[in-house]
């Protein structure tokens, strides 16, 4: 006799059950394995068993109780995302960003914590069927309002960083470092990420951001925050021995926020004991086997460029003899009238699709001007009047 395991349910072959030599002690059992489908990282909730480890984590570290925004500043994740993760009805964000929060909180994200959504509730709330592009065993591919309107925020201003940027990729490689400065609310951050998709091969790419804390600013820190994404020793020596070996198979990305806070020694240190070896090593491998990329993006958001100039050296044009001397892309300016209106005609087909406000769509834009012309601001201001929210829609989704 012969009986098929399905699901856990035996099922007894209808052809055999009168056999003369049937007998039920000398069953053969065929079992059917199951294979886990793998979890997709870029849409994920909390299990049950996930959420109370998160809840009981949270109650020791916070015992009398915490606000949204002191744990977002800690952990380095956007408050938007805290609130989605936390709330009664969670809804989806990146394995990343879960990963974050459980590192800042000292315990580790494993396998039964976190699941995939239903197919139907996709990242960062529902989306209306009818935008569903392409369907795959991974995700759900989706051309939603907040990335339509994402693409064209991209080719708002930043033009004279970009040339600048492409240049210095094309002419100094493997490894090259830059300098994104200016004044607060400038849009540093968005800058960082607009450059990321000129780095060759950045599709597949290991990428970091790291986000210095004024209480936890010490060299020893990033070697730590590195270290755990690694999985290596907290030593600069390590951390240089795993970033060579990825970028052996695939372009490395890291972006250190807040460079400001480090001005200085440390500042120094990273550079001398993390930057420059690497840079070293990678330089020495023969030029058919250099395929892919490092870059290194300094992040200033408190325009403290002259302060790092103290620590570090800082390049104004690309060299490929100095790859190990960051190149200070131009400070990044204010928006203004010129430069929306040109944006507002490029883009027209696209926003006119998006626009659902009576009053001209050229007036409004230049009302948000004259009220307020720091970048990030504009970008805000710009999300609200198509109903989006800059933090949660596009922000949020940042990956450095």
């Amino acid at each position: 006799m012969i009986v098929s395991i399905i699901l856990g349910m035996p099922i007894f072959h209808a052809e055999l059950a009168d056999h003369p030599h049937f007998d039920l002690e000398r069953i053969s059992i065929l079992s059917v394995s199951e294979s886990k489908p793998k979890k997709n990282k870029k849409s994920c909730v909390l299990t049950d068993s996930g959420r109370k480890k998160l809840n009981q984590a949270l109650g020791k570290q916070y015992s009398k109780g915490y606000k949204i925004v002191e744990l977002a500043e800690g952990a380095g994740i956007n408050r938007d995302t805290i609130s989605n993760i936390l709330s009664k009805e969670p809804k989806p964000v990146t394995w990343k960003c879960l990963n974050e929060l459980f590192s800042f909180l000292g315990i580790d994200l494993e396998e039964s914590d976190f699941e995939n959504p239903p197919k139907n509730q996709v990242l960062m709330g529902s989306q209306n069927p009818s935008q569903v592009l392409q369907k795959s065993d991974d995700f759900i591919l989706l051309t939603s309002n907040s990335e339509k309107l994402k693409n064209a925020l991209w080719k708002l201003n930043y033009f004279n960083q970009q040339n600048l940027f492409d240049d210095a990729i094309s002419q100094v490689k493997p490894a090259a470092a830059f300098l994104i400065h200016g004044k607060p609310n400038y849009g540093q951050s968005w800058l960082v990420n607009l450059l990321k998709y000129k780095v060759p091969y950045h599709t597949d790419a290991w990428q970091k951001g790291i986000y210095i804390k004024p209480h936890r600013k010490d060299i020893q820190t990033l070697w730590q925050s590195l270290a755990n994404e690694l999985k290596t020793d907290p030593s600069a020596e390590a951390v240089v021995k795993e970033l060579y070996q990825h970028w052996q198979t695939r372009t490395v990305i890291i972006a250190l926020h807040d460079v400001d806070l480090i001005a200085g020694s440390c500042l120094q240190q990273f550079i001398n004991e993390l930057w420059q070896p690497l840079v070293a090593r990678v330089n020495g491998v023969p030029l058919p086997q250099r395929r892919h990329r490092i870059v290194l993006f300094l992040v200033d958001n408190k325009n403290s460029k002259l302060k790092l100039e103290t620590s570090i050296s800082l390049g104004g044009k690309p060299d490929r003899n100095k790859p190990h001397i960051p190149l200070a892309l131009q400070e990044i300016e204010p928006f203004n009238q010129d430069l929306i209106e040109t944006w507002v005609g490029v883009q027209s087909e696209l926003l006119s699709q998006l626009w659902e406000s009576l009053e001209p769509i050229e007036k409004v834009m230049g009302e948000i001007i004259e009220r307020d012309n720091q970048p990030i601001s504009v970008l805000k201001d710009i999300c609200q009047c198509f109903e989006l929210n800059w933090e949660q829609d596009i922000a949020g989704k940042l990956a450095l």
